[in-house]
């Protein structure tokens, strides 16, 4: 099989972090910087300043330029190590969701203090620190509950550093994507994701080509993204396609992105529920356990329910059944269709009824009844479970128009013939049509 290997030419968006980073650390060249003709454009020991940007950014090099730099001062053991204390002594959900398996074997510390990164690695990290006030601490958020996983799967010392140091490094292919794609709260387009969908593979080659850390390592990180039952992506791996380690980071990386938000493990364990078989049933029972282990903290109830919550949810459901009757006339129309087409219709199809069966599980259907009375309960649980599950239900099926979206964008006719299905599933509620979760005061 072919090995994709990295480019000699300059990301411009790793070159302008690049740059940013020698306005404020010296970064050294530690060797010389030679292009494909032999030309030195920066000696051994030289430090880059920003007037060699467009030196570097306009010549093909005979080596990545990554691994040929080094930053005084830059990211370091101490400093993932510091991190992770800091969290530890803070988060008390990161700490539930370690529970006890944190002291089986290797404790998580002693993982992080042992992890060696090379100059490239290090590069890394020091622009993830740089990218922003909370960007080191996602990551190691992310290691910290990698190393959780992998112990409650059982895995081996060796996976559970793999599962540490991909969960460290899962993001570095960001480093590479334009800014334009990444900004918080931005909702990319169907289109516009193929933009971001391709930073796992990016950072598998980043490690392999510039570390000499295990195969495991830089597998889990392209796999940080997929789902056991095949919706993820970049390579939609499924069942045993994904390594123990890649499992660990993929439940680590969701759980990570809720922490910071009102009652964290309740939704996080609602995250894991809707949709059953994304991830391995011993992640959600360290969720559960979590739960259990914690003082009653019930979401308090709004004083005045949001009338426009049951109109949105209605919007949804109707969004969910007129999608699967777009595909089922799709495949009834006598219209010539190619047979990747209508896999891919199928496939949709498949997971919109999934999404439809999770409608009603959670139980948002009640809410599609008159005078259903939900809103009437001084208990804010109800209403709590209602956004979390609208949210995530809204969330797959944009996931679904985006899959559509990626698979056809290198043939025209079959873009045109899906972008009608593509529109409705990636349409619906606005962010600010959608329920919100209340951000009460705990309760005791």
């Amino acid at each position: 099989m072919h090995r994709a290997s990295l480019s000699t030419s300059v990301n411009q968006h790793y070159l302008n972090k690049l740059m940013s980073l020698t306005e404020v650390m010296d970064v050294a060249a530690s060797e010389d910087i030679v292009d494909v003709r032999g030309m030195k454009l920066v000696a051994k020991g030289a430090r880059l300043t920003r007037a060699q940007q467009a030196t570097l950014g306009g010549h093909k090099l005979k080596k990545a330029l990554e691994s040929s730099l080094r930053a005084e001062g830059g990211a370091d053991n101490s400093l993932i190590l510091e991190t992770a204390t800091r969290i530890l002594d803070t988060s008390v959900p990161i700490n539930r969701i370690l529970g006890r398996n944190a002291g089986r074997g290797i404790s998580p510390q002693t993982l992080l203090a042992n992890m060696q990164f090379g100059h490239a690695m290090r590069m890394m990290l020091t622009l993830t620190d740089r990218d922003g006030p909370r960007a080191l601490e996602h990551s190691v958020s992310v290691s910290l509950l990698s190393i959780g996983m992998a112990k409650k799967l059982q895995l081996s010392n060796d996976d559970q550093m793999a599962a540490a140091l991909a969960g460290l490094l899962h993001d570095i292919g960001e480093l590479y994507i334009n800014p334009a794609y990444l900004k918080p709260g931005k909702r990319l387009l169907p289109h516009e994701w193929a933009h971001l969908v391709i930073h796992p593979r990016i950072g598998q080659m980043l490690i392999t080509e510039l570390e000499s850390y295990p195969a495991s390592v830089a597998r889990a990180v392209s796999e940080h993204h997929e789902r056991l039952d095949g919706t993820g992506y970049p390579r939609q791996s499924a069942g045993g396609m994904i390594s123990g380690p890649g499992l660990a980071v993929s439940v680590a990386e969701m759980l990570a992105g809720v922490l910071h938000k009102d009652y964290p493990l309740e939704r996080a364990e609602l995250a894991l529920k809707i949709i059953p078989g994304e991830h391995p049933h011993h992640f959600l029972s360290a969720i559960s356990g979590a739960l259990r282990n914690q003082p009653a903290n019930r979401p308090i109830a709004p004083s005045r329910p949001d009338e426009n919550d049951d109109a949105a949810i209605a919007q949804l459901w109707r969004r969910i059944a007129d999608s699967l009757q777009a595909g089922h006339d799709m495949l009834s129309e006598d219209t010539a269709r190619s047979p990747r087409v209508w896999a891919l219709i199928e496939r949709a199809l498949a997971r919109i009824r999934t999404i439809e069966r999770a409608f009603i599980s959670t139980g948002l259907d009640a809410y599609l009844k008159n005078n259903h009375g939900l809103h009437d309960h001084a208990d804010g649980t109800l209403q709590f479970e209602k956004a979390v599950a609208t949210r995530e239900i809204t969330w797959r099926l944009r996931d679904i128009a985006r899959d559509l979206a990626l698979n056809t964008a290198d043939l025209a006719s079959d873009r045109d013939m899906l972008a009608g299905l593509i529109d409705l599933l990636d349409g619906g509620l606005s962010d600010a049509a959608m329920p919100q979760a209340q951000v009460p005061a705990r309760a005791a």
